[in-house]
């Protein structure tokens, strides 16, 4: 179980992506005589991974900005390690390091999370920071860090966009074709649960967001793929409002595109609020890895940074407990196995060319498994962990090496779980709440909007761009209160329920409306809302 690998579709192309983008430069590197530099190089080639799946059209700027942010973390990292030396051997000294990592932590989970990226998350920015922690004491400049990194991320970047050569629209494609499996799944079947609705809901929301990032719905003429996904997504709201009403005829539905996710800006602006789910993963993982590097310097273990990103690595995607109790059993499961991994290439005669070449094949594995299974990804993460650490500590000892990996990474999970049963206990339902009442809040202003408007003027389709964003997080509140108390969320589920049903059925009418239509019901639908809200205050308010 700790190793499974659900299926989540093709992995090898991305895997080999990763290997290339750190292999060509590395061996480059080596072969001019550059040693040191060719396993520094690796720090930027992890901007690859964050380009996965994502439209050609886009994805060059998502690796640049990604890769932008780890060579800015090695070189923050790198001038932490030299503040950290020129202070000498003290406690207050080694915090320096522990304090930037945590404060990392803390931003990139945040943005990360309120951007909902999703795997691989913010872990190997503190990753990259962390090690390059420890160049200065081996003579490398933050600097010198710095521009090793923005090779790999070259590197990167020339990988990542090889396939446009071949399969321009590929990631489109597979995102509009997970859409339509999944509005089929539910449009066929009369059972189907509001599970399948919020499946298929996501997976449309997601393919909206591809194929505007490739620029194929902003063209003059309707694309294929575009008109693909415009049917099953008139498919769903025509289902979703039979369903809603059996007795109500579906005789046509708009011919206007829905917008693109909501902006950045809007994005990182409405979870800056203490309920948002973004928040309260944020100041998880911040206290997590501030206490778990702090005892760490306290109890003068080795490296702290270790303890770190046993924390960062298990609440960084904001797990429920049930998930992220499973999440740190996989990170120390993994840890053993990677340590078990390192230990049989410390002792093997590889050197020089080999090493990278086995650096490859961990690159490869980590992509190939970070997106389906922690434990089997940190199983490959540790060796390349420690490999790049021996770069900082040449003379280091097998069984020391073993015994702190072994040791500290204890400490960051055990932290973990105590910020995720004890710190912000009720956050899971303050989050559910409040995601529940951005819906109806939202609701709200797209029937205000809808009195004077048309269904598909520009304000009314930028409020049910954001009605639909809300409904997303509102489903994953639910997922989430589900696993964390279920008796609570039995007590509040019809009225999760409720929102739900009401948000969806409001969209999918707005969408069997004609192009030039205004609302004629408007007053039913208030009355309706107001019935809701009124619930709604009543179980918050008790």
């Amino acid at each position: 179980m700790l190793f499974g690998l659900p299926a989540v579709g093709r992995r090898w192309p991305g895997g080999l992506r990763s290997a290339l983008a750190f292999g060509v430069p590395a061996i480059a590197a080596w072969m001019l005589g550059f040693h040191t530099e060719a396993l520094l190089v690796v720090s930027g080639s992890f901007a690859v991974i964050y380009g996965e799946g994502r439209p050609y059209r886009s994805r060059w700027w998502v690796v640049l900005t990604a890769g932008g942010a780890l060579v800015a973390s090695v070189w923050l990292g790198a001038t932490a390690g030299q503040m950290s030396l020129d202070l000498g051997s003290t406690g207050v000294a080694r915090m320096i390091p522990v304090t930037l990592l945590s404060l990392l932590a803390l931003v990139s989970v945040y943005v990360i999370a309120a951007l909902r990226l999703g795997p691989p998350g913010a872990f190997f920015f503190v990753l990259v920071c962390a090690v390059s922690s420890y160049i200065p004491g081996a003579g490398i400049s933050a600097a010198h860090g710095a521009v090793c990194a923005a090779i790999g991320v070259a590197s990167a970047l020339v990988v990542s966009m090889s396939g446009v050569l071949w399969d321009p629209r590929g990631p489109e494609r597979e995102a509009v074709g997970a859409a339509v499996g999944a509005i089929e799944k539910y449009t066929s079947s009369p059972t189907a649960s509001a599970a399948d609705r919020h499946a298929a809901a996501a997976r449309l929301h997601a393919a909206w967001a591809a194929v505007y990032d490739a620029g194929a719905a902003r063209l003059s003429s309707r694309p294929v793929l575009v008109q693909k996904l415009f049917d099953a997504h008139r498919a769903f709201a025509a289902t979703t409002t039979a369903r809603a009403d059996p007795d109500r005829a579906v005789d046509s539905v708009s011919d206007q595109l829905p917008l693109a996710r909501p902006s950045v800006g809007y994005r990182l602006r409405r979870s800056l609020h203490r309920d948002s789910h973004a928040m309260s993963t944020a100041v998880r993982v911040f206290c997590a890895a501030a206490a778990a590097g702090g005892i760490s310097v306290a109890l003068d273990l080795s490296r702290p940074d270790w303890a770190i990103l046993g924390a960062v690595l298990v609440l960084q995607q904001g797990p429920d407990r049930v998930h992220g109790t499973y999440r740190g059993l996989q990170r120390l499961g993994g840890t053993l196995a990677g340590v078990a991994l390192f230990s049989a290439i410390f002792l093997s005669p590889l050197t020089g060319l080999a090493v990278i070449v086995v650096l490859m094949v961990l690159q490869f594995a980590i992509e190939v498994s970070v997106a389906r299974n922690y434990g089997l990804a940190v199983t490959f993460i540790t060796p390349l962990a420690l490999l790049m650490g021996t770069l900082t500590h040449p003379g280091s000892v097998l069984e020391d090496i073993v015994v702190d990996r072994i040791v500290e990474t204890t400490v960051g999970v055990a932290f973990a779980f105590a910020a995720l049963w004890l710190l912000l206990p009720g956050a899971f339902r303050r989050t559910l709440l409040w995601s529940d009442g951005r819906v109806l809040t939202l609701g709200a202003h797209l029937l205000t909007v809808l009195r004077t408007e048309d269904v598909a003027a520009p304000t009314a389709l930028a409020v049910r761009r954001d009605v639909q964003f809300e409904l997303v997080g509102s489903a994953l509140a639910g997922a989430e209160a589900a696993h964390n108390d279920r008796g609570w969320t039995h007590r509040v589920w019809s009225q999760h329920v409720e929102v739900d049903r009401l948000g969806y059925e409001l969209l999918a009418h707005c969408w069997t409306m004609t192009d030039v239509g205004r609302m004629d019901d408007i007053e039913r639908w208030q009355r309706r809302l107001d019935a809701v809200v009124t619930e709604f205050d009543a179980s918050t308010l008790g």
